[in-house]
C-alpha cells in the first residue's frame, strides 16, 4: 500500500485523461489510470508514476472490481475523475443508428453511473471528490450534436441531483463543461475552427480547471470552460416559486435523507 491520496481517472489513456493524471500526480496523488485501451493507460501511468488498469466503463461489475483492486493495493480512494466518453457518430438529421445510440449511452451515461456506484463506499470512508466531464453544449446547445448532448445532459442532471445526498459523507461532486478541446475527437471540425481563428481549449487547461474545481470546495456545480476565461461556475436561473390554489407560497417540503452506502475498505 502507498501512503498518499489516490485518484482514479477513467478514460485516462486519452489526451484529457492523461492531462488529468499529470495534474493530479503533480498535486501529490497517486494516479490510477483506467482505459479500455490498456496500452494507452500503461503509457500514461508509466509517465506519471501511477498504475494502469484496463476498464470498460459500461460494465458495472468491472467498475466495482477496479475499485476493489485499488483498495486492496492502495488502501484508499480520494478523487474520482469520470472522464471516459465517446462521440455519438450520429448526425442530427440522420435516421437513428441504434448501435451507435446504445454505445454512446453505455459509455457516456452508464460509465458515470457505474463509476459513482463503485466508488461511493470507498469515498465514504474519509470523504473525497468526484469530477465528471460533461460538455459546454448542455449549457449552450447552439452548436451541439444532439445525441452526444443528450448523454452529457443526463450526466449533469445526475451530478446536480447527487450533490445534497452526498454532503453528509463529505463527498463533493461537480461537472466540467468544456467547449472545443484540442483532442482527436475534434479532428473533423478542427480545420474549420482553425480557418475561422476560433480558439480551442487545451487538455492541460482542462486539467488545471479540474484542480480549480477541487480547490473551490463546492458541490453540484457545472463549470463552464471556454477559451480566454477562468473556470466559471454556471449560475442557473431560479425556478418559479410554487403557489397554493389561494396564491400563498407552498410550505417547504422536508424529505428524509436517502440512505447512503456504508463506508468500506473493500468488498467481500
Amino acid at each position: 500500500m502507498i501512503d498518499q491520496p489516490v485518484a482514479l481517472v477513467t478514460g485516462g489513456g486519452g489526451a484529457i485523461g492523461a492531462a488529468f493524471a499529470r495534474h493530479l500526480a503533480a498535486r501529490g496523488y497517486h494516479p490510477v489510470v483506467a482505459d479500455l485501451d490498456a496500452d494507452a493507460a500503461a503509457t500514461v501511468a508509466d509517465a506519471v508514476g501511477g498504475t494502469a488498469h484496463a476498464l470498460d466503463v459500461s460494465d458495472q461489475q468491472a467498475n466495482r472490481e477496479l475499485v476493489d483492486t485499488i483498495l486492496a493495493r492502495h488502501g484508499r480512494l480520494d478523487v474520482v475523475c469520470l472522464h471516459a466518453g465517446v462521440p455519438s457518430g450520429q448526425r442530427a438529421t440522420e435516421p437513428l443508428d441504434l448501435a451507435r445510440y446504445r454505445r454512446a449511452t453505455a459509455v457516456n451515461i452508464d460509465g458515470v453511473v457505474f463509476g459513482i456506484d463503485a466508488a461511493l463506499p470507498a469515498l465514504s470512508v474519509r470523504g473525497g471528490h468526484i469530477v465528471v466531464t460533461s460538455t459546454l453544449a448542455v449549457l449552450d446547445p447552439s452548436r451541439a450534436n444532439p445525441l452526444y448532448t443528450l448523454t452529457k445532459a443526463a450526466v449533469l442532471g445526475f451530478v446536480r441531483a447527487l450533490a445534497n445526498p452526498l454532503k453528509p459523507r463529505a463527498i463533493t461532486i461537480n461537472a466540467l463543461c468544456p467547449g472545443f478541446v484540442d483532442t482527436p475527437m475534434l479532428d473533423a471540425l478542427r480545420p474549420l475552427l482553425v480557418e475561422q481563428g476560433f480558439p480551442i481549449l487545451t487538455p492541460d487547461g482542462i486539467a488545471a480547471a479540474l484542480g480549480h474545481v477541487i480547490d473551490a470546495g463546492g458541490t453540484g456545480d457545472a463549470w463552464a470552460l471556454v477559451p480566454g476565461q477562468p473556470p466559471t461556475r454556471y449560475a442557473y436561473p431560479p425556478i418559479p416559486v410554487p403557489l397554493m390554489p389561494d396564491g400563498s407560497p407552498v410550505p417547504e417540503l422536508r424529505l428524509p435523507p436517502p440512505p447512503l452506502p456504508t463506508p468500506v475498505t473493500g468488498r467481500a
